[in-house]
């Protein structure tokens, strides 16, 4: 037998709004709200150009139920590309598209062979490709908290085919996502298939232990929002006549996120800073291909700007923001500015100040010390939490007040005392120049 070509897709997440990017009223959000349903238009492109044999999508095609009919159109239109190419397209549910939370339906086409797109739920389907000895096995989720090691269950190998296994899980041991239908590589191992197309975990890799076949997560098809940086797309594997494999990602994503950290430490004025981001931002755009680049700054480090990157924020994110458009052609966005900067440890306000400086001091220095620190600060913003509209709150990973982030209320504490030293030192400026001209 032939080479035969399967691609591996998992975690396109159709219509996911992207987080935090589109609420800016100058972002270039027609291209942002159809990133992905673009990457998945190239996902289908790409299986068409490269002639495969079967797209295999191992969950979370959709975000949960659909905001209207256009979501599920989507996926109908590209699926019936595919089939129409003579390519089947084996496709299991996830925790985001379980069967209980899909309310929306309709109807799909059928692969070539006549059967169903999706595998079933409540216990594992095979699904034979005899015309190129490929078995796939998987099963769909039933519900979103599916807790059972579903693998345990899957089907033994059917000697002679080429085995791939479907699944949706957190995988133990790879992740700290939530551990849906929980299992070690070990136990995927055992099953003797040949390669497992494995969802859920949006970092792509592969977990394969020694002497045994590729457990790969594929990432998803594009990244939605700053903790899913760097490239996305799928993996294209290839079998030879002796059912051996190996693969490789193909990138399909139509936005990428990256974060540009910037080292003020041996910086002396804050145009330095702006030489740094737009070196960075033309870098970026000679690597991007012509996708959107969304940056995030973050400025580190021990520096004598501390106080004055503080104070004059806003002003650094419009300088920052405006070399982004200056890039041209809306190739770069700006999505946040983070200043998680450090005054020197020689300037650092100490006890030995007089007056107002060193009661400052006592009160940080209780603050860094204070184990409920962030329990007090989730206290003092309940009220504004609540009244944030839902677009905002975010969700788990990106949550709008991530008060179980220590670097997040260590950031508002530092933040916060930047700003009061240095309008106490200006203060203190004004008063000595004031009395020097009595």
């Amino acid at each position: 037998m032939t080479t035969r070509k399967i691609l591996h897709a998992a975690d396109i997440h159709l219509d996911s709004p992207l987080k935090k990017l589109d609420r800016y009223d100058s972002a270039p959000s027609h291209r942002i709200r159809r990133a992905s349903r673009r990457a998945l238009e190239n996902m289908t492109a790409l299986a068409v150009d490269e002639d495969v044999d079967l797209v295999v999508i191992a969950g979370d095609l959709y975000d949960g139920d659909w905001p209207d009919q256009n979501t599920g159109l989507a996926f109908v239109k590209e699926a019936a590309k595919l089939v129409a190419a003579g390519i089947p397209v084996l496709v299991i549910r996830g925790n985001h598209d379980a069967a209980n939370l899909m309310t929306a339906s309709l109807p799909l086409p059928k692969n070539p062979d006549g059967s169903d797109l999706f595998l079933q739920t409540g216990k594992a389907e095979s699904r034979y490709l005899e015309d190129i000895g490929v078995a796939v096995h998987g099963q769909s989720f039933r519900s979103r908290a599916e807790k059972a090691n579903l693998a345990a269950k899957y089907p033994d190998a059917v000697a002679g085919m080429f085995n791939l296994g479907m699944l949706h899980t957190g995988l133990e041991g790879a992740t700290t996502h939530a551990h849906y239908a929980p299992c070690t590589a070990a136990q995927l191992t055992d099953k003797g298939y040949d390669y497992w197309a494995l969802g859920h975990i949006h970092v792509r890799g592969d977990h394969r232990i020694e002497g045994g076949p590729p457990i790969v997560f594929s990432g998803n098809l594009q990244g939605r929002h700053i903790g899913e940086q760097g490239a996305k797309g799928c993996v294209l594997i290839e079998v030879d006549s002796r059912n051996q494999c190996r693969y490789d990602f193909r990138p399909l994503d139509v936005l990428r996120w990256h974060e540009c950290r910037i080292d003020v430490s041996q910086m002396q004025e804050r145009d330095q800073i702006l030489d740094a981001y737009q070196h960075w931002v033309a870098d970026q755009i000679d690597a991007s291909d012509g996708r959107l680049l969304v940056a995030r700054v973050r400025l580190v480090g021990q520096s004598a700007l501390h106080a004055s990157l503080h104070q004059n924020a806003e002003w650094i994110r419009a300088e920052l923001q405006a070399i982004s458009v200056a890039a041209g052609d809306e190739l770069v966005w700006l999505e946040d500015v983070k200043i998680r900067t450090a005054m020197p440890s020689d300037q650092k306000v100490s006890l030995d100040f007089d007056g107002p400086l060193e009661s400052l001091a006592s009160v940080l220095e209780g603050l860094r010390n204070d184990p409920s620190l962030a329990s007090h600060i989730e206290r003092e913003l309940a009220g504004l939490t609540k009244k944030l509209p839902k677009e905002l709150k975010g969700d788990d990973d990106q949550a709008a007040f991530p008060f179980g982030d220590d670097q997040w209320v260590a950031g508002l504490v530092e933040s916060a005392a930047a700003d009061v030293v240095g309008r106490l030192q200006q203060d203190e400026s004004t008063a000595n120049a004031s009395g020097a001209t009595k």
